[in-house]
């Protein structure tokens, strides 16, 4: 093992501290929701005595006949409606009996399900011999090499069960996944993933039936799958760092946990969309924390976790839930005589004891080499499990505000994406949509890279042009701009444009359009903002007039003229300012309106009729929606007017009803969010900056229109960042949706 020393001191004075209770740590609800720091508290006194697994590693495995397993599925049909795979809620081990021939007669009368007819599965592990399985009718499996477990789990698809093991392979280092049948043990399925390596593999199955697996290499990168179609679908991959010993999924929370021997136990979201961050729940002076273990409670009313973890330096093991936490105490006997142990693995699993469920924990013996296990008191157990603390969740997420869960939201899924832009982090901003009036199907998408192009894009998501302009932040297009002449005839020629707020010069960069989408550098605006961010634009009589606004709320509308030979020329009619920093906005040319996006409060209207117009205030962020409100657009469904808008902070999108009559007034109907299209690998939708819709019709797959929206998050797998296009069909159907509950 790494760093014996520095371990073999921090377990000389550990020793003592186990049997004093000193450094037993005591965690409260708000210390494991606020940023890490270093606890302690006072001993609880709990101490589990051991008991040695003479075999090695050994975890029992449930099953039922299709009989009862079609009951219990059935009892469970309106929370499992939506998947097409059923996960079957078995205990996950049990000690209580390790006889793969016998049958158990467990049911749980208290929570309301039976197990009169469950079987067990006997798994072993052998680091150097390998894998034995034996089922109650005495069939047994040998896997032969060196293995290290990840997880284990008995799994239902409609009447069917087999056996998923997730393994890493220490001969070849691979992941290897296995699915054995439940009756002969015979595989019936062997799939592998090469890796960089393994410093700590975990694995949990989703309600859909597809194992999520995480790695983390030998390149400190974490690594994330998920089981799909017999293959392994990257989701995404990010570096975390050395010194992570073992993780454990937990996708009921939603989280990963990491044991990391420097830190301590740090969790992260489990959610390929989710901000990439780590928050450090657990941190001891001297303590490396080298097992970290989840387990979910499937079997009570109460659908919660606990997650625990062991240090070698402390023979006792840390339990936490959401609203406890405690050191338990792990002692063993040899003659007699209480000894302690090293522990460096933990495994927690659900067993049965006298009809009722218990929290039973697997942890070994880095001195000796040993695998122990233990059985929590009832009590205990109920405290993580069955006091009610964790069912005081919203179970749908949603606030208490009543406001809030009268609005809907429809899931979508995208058609197609754009290839990633050229920079790394934060780069893809704003697109917006050209649509070539001659051929439909030849239309661009326009779209900012922030960190240095404006590129465009074909409906297919392939790249045509990249134009190193500047820091480009925000994008629009205008049609049929005048091209004036200067000659004796006073011809006038039209054009289509692009313009983008380019913080490299604090100016509007203009470019022209030609039929075939391809765009023309043609000059800068100088404009007088501190820090030019967003914009929009629109076109009346020819002439096109630009919204530009810096990051302090100030707002400058620019006339824009385009002279002989393409020469840009633009002049300040109108500023004015909000409160606090703006960025998105649209106009809409029908009813002289645009609409202004205020990030962190909510959207302004302003009556463009004339320069001596101020903005209104018509919308303010409230549940559902959440800051920041970027990108906006409009989009037209049966015959009626709505205004899309992206609430950054929940990665979704505020659908607003605009009002024919009075078009300040906005009725929001609900939120749509953009959902991974696993089927073609293409991954949801996340933090959006800038979006844009257009209901032309397109050809395709885009008949009814187009939405683009900019992804903050680019996964499935991990990429550079780009822009998702949504069919005008889908966006419609989903709009109607929500329409159709308000009603």
């Amino acid at each position: 093992m790494d760093n014996q020393k520095t371990k073999g001191l921090h377990r000389a004075v550990a020793k003592t501290a186990v049997f004093t209770g000193a450094l037993a740590t005591l965690f409260s609800c708000a210390a494991q929701d606020t940023t890490a720091s270093k606890t302690e508290g006072t001993a609880t006194g709990t101490v589990l005595t051991l008991t040695h697994l003479k075999k090695g590693f050994e975890q029992t495995l449930y099953y039922q006949n299709n009989d009862q397993a079609n009951a219990y599925k059935d009892t469970h049909a309106n929370s499992a409606k939506n998947t097409a795979l059923t996960k079957t809620p078995m205990p996950a081990a049990s000690y209580n009996d390790t006889h793969g021939n016998q049958t158990l007669k467990v049911a749980s009368s208290k929570k309301g399900h039976s197990y009169e007819d469950t079987h067990a599965i006997d798994l072993q592990i052998n680091e150097y011999k390998g894998i034995s399985l034996t089922n109650r009718l005495g069939k047994t499996q040998f896997i032969e090499g060196s293995f290290a477990l990840a997880h284990a789990e008995v799994i239902t698809l409609e009447n069917k069960q087999w056996v998923s093991l997730v393994v890493f392979n220490n001969n070849t280092q691979h992941i290897e996944v296995y699915r054995l049948s439940v009756d002969t043990l015979n595989k019936e399925q062997r799939l592998s993933q090469p890796t960089k390596g393994s410093e700590a593999l975990c694995a949990a199955t989703s309600a859909s039936g597809t194992p999520h697996i995480v790695n983390v290499d030998a390149t400190g990168t974490l690594n994330h799958y998920e089981l799909l179609s017999d293959q392994f679908l990257p989701l995404r991959s990010f570096a975390i760092g050395p010194g992570i010993k073992s993780c454990s999924v937990d996708l009921v929370t939603q989280n990963i946990y990491l044991a990391d021997e420097f830190a301590g136990v740090w969790k992260i979201h489990a959610h390929i969309e989710s901000e990439l961050e780590k928050t450090l729940i657990f941190h001891h002076a001297d303590t490396p924390v080298e097992g970290v273990s989840t387990v979910s409670n499937n079997i009570s009313h109460v659908n919660g976790s606990l997650v625990g973890w062991v240090s070698p330096d402390q023979s006792g093991v840390w339990l936490q839930n959401q609203c406890h936490a405690e050191f338990i105490t792990l002692m063993q006997y040899r003659d007699g005589i209480a000894e302690t142990i090293e522990p460096e693995f933990i495994r927690l699993a659900i067993s049965i004891h006298k009809k009722e469920p218990l929290i039973s924990l697997i942890v070994d013996d880095d001195a000796s080499g040993n695998f122990f296990v233990a059985e929590l008191p009832s009590k205990l157990s109920d405290a993580y499990f069955n006091d009610g603390c964790l069912s005081n969740e919203n179970e749908t997420g949603t606030s208490n505000n009543g406001e809030f869960s009268k609005y809907s939201t429809v899931n979508v899924f995208p058609s197609t994406e754009t290839q990633p832009v050229q920079n790394y982090g934060d780069a893809a901003d704003d697109p917006a949509i050209w649509v070539n009036a001659k051929t439909s199907s030849q239309s661009r998408i326009v779209g900012t890279d922030k960190k240095g192009a404006l590129n465009t894009y074909d409906l297919l998501g392939k790249q045509h042009q990249s134009l190193a302009v500047g820091r480009v932040n925000n994008v629009d297009v205008g049609y049929k701009v005048a091209v004036n002449s200067m000659n004796s005839s006073g011809d006038i020629r039209f054009t289509d444009i692009a313009v983008a707020s380019n913080r490299s010069h604090n100016s509007l960069s203009v470019f022209d359009i030609d039929k075939n989408g391809n765009l023309a550098h043609l000059g800068e605006i100088k404009t007088t903002l501190s820090d030019i961010y967003g914009m929009c634009l629109y076109v009346d009589d020819g002439i096109a007039h630009v919204f530009a606004n810096d990051t302090s709320g100030r707002f400058e509308r620019y006339k824009l003229l385009i002279k002989e030979n393409k020469v840009v020329e633009g002049n300040l009619s109108q500023s004015f300012s909000l409160p606090s920093q703006p960025e998105g906005c649209v106009v809409d040319t029908h009813t002289n309106t645009a609409y202004l996006g205020e990030e962190a409060t909510g959207i302004w209207a302003l009556d463009i009729s004339s320069t001596d117009n101020t903005p209104t205030f018509i919308s303010a962020i409230t549940p559902p929606v959440e800051a920041d409100v970027e990108g906006l657009a409009l989009f037209i469904v049966d015959d009626k007017k709505y205004l899309i808008a992206s609430s950054q902070g929940n990665n979704s999108y505020a659908i607003y009803h605009i009002h024919e009559e009075n078009p300040e007034t906005l009725t929001l109907m609900g939120l749509i969010k953009i959902a991974a299209d696993k089927a073609k690998q293409i991954d949801g939708v996340s933090e959006t900056d800038g979006l844009e819709a257009t209901n032309a019709n397109l050809g395709g797959a885009f008949t009814e229109g187009l939405w683009v929206v900019q992804d903050g998050r680019n996964v499935l797998p991990s990429q550079k960042q780009n822009f998702k296009l949504v069919a005008g069909t889908t966006l419609k159907n989903a709009i109607r949706d929500l329409v159709n509950r308000q009603d």
